[in-house]
């Protein structure tokens, strides 16, 4: 029992002194980080705002200062207005740095481009001397637009709006083309051109002090937070304390009540007394120490106030300097009127020596005509003698050529007739030899599904035969009855979808022919249509070992006239087989999309032999063909220009390289 009765005192002095070291370290943390955070404010207030300026500053300085003297067409209706960077992002940074405030209501925002399409969402676009490059895409993209381009040493001075320029000790000067402003759309005030020089600076430092103000208001708001976290720690710490003195006082009063029955004890006690009283002193000490870092927050909080009051004088002086710039404003408006009343004194001067110049020349040119008048008056009595003579030679001689002339125009009339025949016969026949070819493509393609048919239902009638012969003998076993509808179902499944590629065939073929020999317009799908006119023209294709790909999307849709396309696509195909390819496992690629002005772009290509640039220039030309020998007449070429540019109202055109193939490239109009 009394070994118990002295663990308790014990116990008690351990749990106190567990506190105050608790304590004492929390009070030296708080005060290192209270000091360090002095002296970072210390250092900040001792900071020079008036350091060099920079060059991205200036920048910074002239694009959020450049709003105020622009107007905007749609301002009522709009919150905000948007400045984009290009090609410098360190501007970009001195921009974000700090708040732009507002400009006749209107918020400024900032954005970093990469490209120059992203310029058609801003308002005023900065391009930078390392995004010269991207000067005309610049343009380009702002041209017929509200915006503000902001270059900087432009070579293009007629896209010019405001150009910058570096001058000496880092100062800015800048060129303003208010015609090219005014074309935009925007409205720009004479106070533009006084934002220079001093009137930079001065917005810099503005800009410094308002980016210094937000951060010392930051560090302030930090230091409130942690003197009251410290202060909530510290309440916290003495409600401990006190707990535990009363509790060590229980404790001794309960000591006291016991302290009469053993010298022993007694000793004891007054051993734990001696403790305690050493512990209340290093208590006392503690709340010294706490007491001396409460005077070090008051004085941590009368410097930040010095620091505020440093900040009120900083700013007393930015308005000042603002109040001298407006003034220098003011006085700069008052030059420029100046210069332009004197300018138009100068020129009302200009002009009326120009008027006096003017009729002094008149003057002396009257005198000039007067005498070169007498000089002709004399010419013309011997010339109108001698013109009168030539002219009745060249009225005799017209007259002559006039009947010769005559006797040659109804012959040439006659040839060209003859001509319009001969070339009208000679398509007539293209298309007949065209249809020949159809004809016997169409008729290989039917014979091979027919076959097939044929073999697959004469097959069927050799197993009803056997099947008749085992049923009459008694002999049919259920075996052979469920080979026999197999292979049955078999031979007409492939039996009907012969027969139905032999009808897609001939449907294809009469549709082809008939669009051929009937020049019609209709609508057509582009793609399937092509299809069927590949399909007929398939065997050719095998035969020479060409095979072909159509990529061509469904939506396009054209009116025109189908006999004229399937004509033409025939005689591309005709011609790449007898002068592209040599030997088989060549390809045909034929492609097609929309384009603007409602029409089609069709490009028909292969991979064969190419042209050299004498074929290339003669492709076209009726007659022209590199295999007259192997009974080519040169006429496919010269239909297919004219069946494009006559029938179709559309314009082709041929690009080839030797050894890389050929590619004919038309555009057609989708309504005819």
């Amino acid at each position: 029992m009394m070994r118990r009765f002295l663990l308790i005192p014990v116990l008690l002095f351990n749990l106190v002194a567990i506190s105050v070291f608790a304590i004492s370290a929390l009070a030296l943390t708080f005060s290192g980080s209270v000091q360090a955070q002095a002296r970072a404010i210390d250092d900040s207030v001792l900071t020079a705002p008036n350091a060099e300026i920079t060059s991205a500053e200036l920048r910074a300085a002239y694009l959020s200062n450049v709003p105020q003297y622009v107007v905007w067409p749609n301002e009522s209706v709009r919150q905000q207005l948007t400045i984009g960077v290009l090609g410098n992002e360190a501007v970009y940074n001195q921009l974000i740095s700090s708040p732009i405030l507002p400009v006749r209501g209107l918020r400024i925002d900032v954005e970093l481009l990469t490209r120059p399409s992203m310029a058609s969402d801003v308002d005023i676009l900065y391009i930078a001397p390392g995004a010269s490059h991207q000067l005309n895409s610049a343009f380009n993209a702002t041209r017929s637009r509200p915006i503000l381009v902001v270059s900087e040493h432009s070579p293009v001075r007629e896209e010019m709006m405001i150009n910058l320029v570096s001058g000496a000790e880092n100062r800015l000067a800048f060129q303003v083309n208010n015609e090219r402003i005014q074309d935009s759309g925007l409205r720009s005030t004479l106070d533009l051109l006084t934002l220079r020089g001093n009137e930079l600076e001065l917005a810099v430092y503005a800009r410094r002090a308002y980016q210094r103000l937000a951060e010392l208001q930051t560090e302030y708001t930090e230091l409130e937070d942690a003197l009251t976290a410290t202060q909530e720690e510290n309440s916290q710490l003495l409600n401990r304390i006190q707990i535990l003195e009363q509790t060590i006082r229980e404790r001794d009063n309960v000591l006291r009540a016991q302290q009469g029955t053993l010298e022993d004890r007694e000793q004891v006690m007054e051993s734990q007394q001696s403790a305690l009283r050493d512990l209340l002193t290093e208590l006392d000490q503690q709340r010294q120490q706490i007491l001396l870092r409460e005077e070090q927050l008051r004085q941590i909080q009368q410097t930040l106030r010095q620091s505020e009051s440093l900040l009120a004088a900083q700013q007393q002086e930015l308005n000042e300097k603002e109040e001298q710039l407006r003034q220098k404003q003011v006085d700069s408006d008052e030059l420029a009127e100046r210069i332009t009343a004197n300018r138009n004194v100068l020129a009302v001067q200009q002009q009326q020596l120009r008027d006096q110049r003017n009729a002094l020349d008149e003057q002396m040119a009257l005198l000039e005509s007067r005498e070169r008048t007498i000089d002709r008056q004399r010419l013309y009595l011997w010339a109108i003698g001698a013109a009168f003579l030539i002219a009745l030679i060249l009225a005799f001689t017209t007259v002559v050529m006039f009947l010769n002339k005559r006797k040659t125009a109804g012959k040439l009339m006659f040839a060209l007739d003859e001509l319009h025949e001969a070339q009208d016969k000679l398509v007539e026949s293209e298309k007949m030899a065209a249809l020949g070819n159809l004809v016997a493509g169409v008729a290989h393609e039917v014979n091979t599904p027919l076959g097939v048919a044929i073999t697959g239902t004469s097959m069927v009638n050799d197993r009803i035969t056997v099947l008749k012969e085992n049923l009459g003998q008694g002999n049919l076993t259920r075996e052979q009855l469920s080979n026999f509808l197999e292979r049955s179902s078999e031979s007409l499944s492939l039996t009907q979808k012969n027969l139905s590629r032999v009808g897609a065939l001939i449907s294809n073929f009469k549709q082809i022919a008939v669009d051929q020999m009937v020049a019609e317009q209709r609508e057509i799908d582009l793609g399937g249509y092509l299809e069927e006119v590949m399909s007929t023209l398939s065997i050719e294709l095998r035969r020479a070992g060409i095979r072909y790909e159509i990529d061509i999307p469904k939506e396009i849709r054209m009116i025109t006239i189908p006999g004229a396309m399937a004509q033409i696509i025939t005689n591309l195909v005709t011609n790449s087989i007898r002068h592209a390819f040599t030997e088989p496992g060549g390809m045909l690629h034929l492609e097609a999309e929309s384009v603007e002005g409602n029409q089609v772009r069709l490009q028909f290509s292969d991979n064969g032999a190419g042209m050299n640039n004498a074929t290339l220039t003669q492709v076209f030309d009726p007659f022209f063909t590199t295999k007259r020998n192997e009974g080519g007449t040169g006429l496919g070429m010269s239909i297919v220009y004219n069946l494009v540019r006559q029938k179709l109202r559309g314009d082709i055109s041929v690009k080839s390289e030797l050894g890389k193939g050929t590619t004919f490239i038309l555009r057609l109009p989708k309504n005819l």
